[in-house]
């Protein structure tokens, strides 16, 4: 799979891993027998090694049959919205999406045992921070019954594709003129404009 991507909107590998920090929910695919499989999942940065990704499915989803052994793609969606062309000064302008985005290509391998619980608590810890739910508090019998019921996986990133298609191909003013329409508008909107890059 390959991302369509003009060099005005190209990131870096650093781009990436921050969309990823600011939006850990990601859709991860993985080819199947025949359609692919598509699971939504929270994977975060592997704190001992680097472009390595952790997660976890329910051992019940059909996914976690098919994720070892081939590649998949976790795609990270950022802020994004709609750009109205009365936001422009420039004129013959055409309404369109701004949006960042980044795919963590890679092959998924096993997480269990000790791993497996060191990935829950980071879960845990980033969530609910150090005075939230704590594992440790369950007992050993849980845990266990806890983690037989999902497949952890730690994700190996081959490659990244990134895109922040954030107006950069168009005129200081014209750029102006959509950030400042985007923080007059909803939460949503004042997020996508303050990670525009400034005219």
């Amino acid at each position: 799979m390959s991302l369509y991507c003009p060099a005005a909107f190209a990131a870096d590998a650093d781009y990436a891993r921050q969309v990823m920090a600011d939006n850990p929910l990601a859709t991860l695919i993985t080819q199947g027998a025949g359609e692919p499989w598509l699971s939504h999942v929270v994977l975060l940065p592997d704190p001992c090694e680097a472009d390595c990704l952790l997660g976890h499915l329910a051992r019940a989803n059909g996914h976690a049959a098919v994720l070892f052994g081939q590649d998949s793609v976790a795609v990270f969606t950022g802020a994004h919205g709609y750009v109205s062309p009365r936001w422009y000064e420039s004129d013959g302008m055409v309404p369109t999406w701004n949006y960042r985005v980044a795919h963590a290509h890679g092959r998924a391998e096993a997480v269990e045992g000790e791993a497996l619980s060191a990935l829950l608590q980071q879960l845990a810890l980033q969530f609910e921070g150090a005075a939230g739910w704590n594992s440790s508090a369950l007992s050993a019998q849980a845990m266990a019954a806890m983690q037989r019921g999902i497949v952890g996986f730690r994700l190996r990133v081959q490659r990244w594709d990134v895109k922040a298609k954030l107006s950069q191909n168009r005129l200081p003013q014209d750029r102006q003129g959509v950030i400042a329409a985007l923080e007059q508008g909803d939460a949503a909107a004042r997020q996508l404009a303050a990670i525009m890059p400034p005219p």
